[in-house]
């Protein structure tokens, strides 16, 4: 689906909240915005110790090589003064001259390529669900049209699971709303009491003088807890609106034409999401910057593929392919769906991509489900049951070190997620110049690409199959850790979420790096 970084609202305000929070409610991983970066054994957070590499074992190193990240994504804010710097240049290319210098058959492609674009080359901003498109196919209306058509019984299972999603998005929407509605009177209430625009510190350290009041602080407080305030609650209607009114809709058909084309427009209308990711792999280094890049020397590919709906599979091949004959090092996929009508065409372009050399790097899902048993598309293993050499499949962690280490959000799985990475509360560049903090399997996957570039570009002898078997190996474990497993909460050893067991460890890769070069 178009990634979503954080996962559906499930707070509902009730006429009796719980008892108001006798401080200002804080989410604690905002004490530090880089605590991703940070050190178990040094800052007593779950990060994976890249900052700790680059202060005590690679200080007297220089990066080797600018290591190429393509971000198959929403958009990039190109503006963006942490992220303008840091973008590939196709030096190939002439900008602005309306031709194909490159003759790769993308006109003025100098940063990257949008592949979600109608034929007259404009950006597709909104599109359906692939269970929309797979449904409406079963049915021949026009969200279907180029899907192929599944088989009788197929569709018999589509029409349920489509009634399902329907169901499932029109729920949490109408909840969205409910909150907001109730939010906006109590915000409402407090301000005219307070004489200012509430916020948590000034209602928390509210006195209310009636009952009314009381009830607006706790609800107020109780929303405040679990994040929502009027942004996020006005992103979430957004979101969902958009899901409700175009991601359903069987007749809904944005790209006119079959057109394979696309356009230069590496934005697109709604670049949060890539600009978001992109800015934790690779977000220029520097003293007083509000956020820095895990990898200090990458040059980013923006590549669009993902729209405000679920990405095409024809799509995803083709940016793939194209990020690898642009010369990426590491592809870093921050989406998914649950359905894969061509992963032919899919499976063709990996298998493309390994035969490169390229490490291909995708977010497990924000589902709590287990991928084991429901898997996310694109996929490491292939239609003929191989898996493919360089893919790491990614879950979300969160800095906490105890029975809260992998994000209630997170999709795992024992064979099909590799290792797990802070994607919790991660703060990191926004459209516009700003800076925001997102959560989502979607943060956890630039976590692993920015470890991942930070490895090729001082140790640039390190294939991708090696940079993916030392992360591998030298994930942290935590022995003996029960945990509580994503969507059921049930106990389980951390152990067994992941195929290694473990969350990824930049100093413990640096270090084994550098150990494997005395060897050498």
């Amino acid at each position: 689906m178009a990634p979503v970084p954080q996962p559906p609202i499930t707070v509902t305000p009730t006429p009796a909240p719980a008892p108001a929070p006798t401080a200002a409610p804080a989410v604690e991983d905002t004490a530090r915005g880089d605590w991703h970066r940070l050190d178990l054994t040094t800052d007593g957070v779950a990060g994976v110790g890249s900052e700790r590499a680059l202060r005590e074992l690679l200080a007297n190193r220089q990066p080797r090589r600018q290591v190429v990240v393509a971000v198959l994504d929403g958009g990039i804010d190109t503006a963006h003064t942490l992220l303008s710097r840091q973008l590939w240049r196709n030096s190939r290319e002439t900008p602005g001259n309306g031709r194909d210098d490159d003759r790769n058959g993308r006109v003025d492609d100098v940063l990257g390529w949008n592949f979600t674009a109608t034929g007259s080359g404009d950006p597709v901003h909104h599109d359906t669900f692939e269970v929309t498109r797979l449904h409406a196919a079963c049915r021949g209306q026009p969200a279907g049209r180029d899907t192929p058509r599944p088989s009788a019984s197929t569709c018999d299972s589509l029409a349920t699971a489509y009634r399902a999603k329907s169901q499932e998005v029109n729920g949490t929407l109408r909840q969205i709303l409910g909150i907001e509605g109730a939010f906006t009177n109590a915000s409402t209430a407090l301000a005219t009491a307070l004489g200012a625009k509430p916020t948590p510190a000034t209602v928390s350290a509210f006195s209310a003088t009636t009952p009314a009041l009381e009830q607006a602080k706790r609800l107020y407080l109780q929303l405040a807890a679990n994040g929502l305030d009027e942004d996020a609650l006005k992103e979430a209607k957004a979101a969902y609106s958009g899901q409700a009114r175009y991601g359903l809709d069987t007749l809904y058909q944005p790209r006119g034409a079959a057109d394979t084309t696309g356009s230069r427009d590496v934005m697109g209308p709604d670049a949060l999401h890539g600009t978001h990711v992109a800015g934790i792999i690779g977000a220029a280094r520097g003293a007083g910057n509000a956020v820095q890049g895990i990898a200090p020397s990458v040059q980013l590919i923006a590549v669009r593929v993902v729209p405000d709906g679920d990405e095409r599979d024809d799509d995803v091949a083709r940016a793939i392919r194209y990020a690898v004959d642009q010369g990426a090092q590491i592809i870093n996929m921050s989406f998914g769906k649950a359905y894969s009508p061509r992963k032919a065409a899919v499976d063709s372009a990996v298998r493309y991509a390994v035969a490169k050399g390229v490490l291909l790097v995708h977010a497990a899902g924000n589902d709590a489900e287990d991928n084991d048993v429901t898997p996310s598309y694109p996929s490491s293993v292939l239609l003929d049951g191989a898996r493919a050499a360089t893919w790491m499949e990614v879950g979300a962690s969160t800095r906490h070190a105890d029975q809260r280490l992998p994000a209630g959000f997170s999709n795992y799985g024992q064979t099909r997620v590799d290792l797990f990475a802070p994607g919790d509360a991660i703060l990191s560049t926004a459209p516009g110049g700003g800076f925001k903090r997102e959560s989502g399997t979607s943060m956890a996957a630039p976590v692993v690409s920015g470890v991942a570039a930070l490895l090729m570009a001082y140790f640039p002898e390190l294939t991708a199959t090696q940079v993916k078997a030392l992360l591998l190996e030298t994930a942290r474990r935590f022995p003996g850790l029960e945990v509580e497993t994503p969507g059921s909460g049930e106990k389980v050893a951390f152990a067994k979420l992941s195929a290694s067991g473990g969350v990824i460890d930049a100093y413990a890769a640096v270090k084994a790096a550098m150990e494997r070069e005395i060897r050498k």
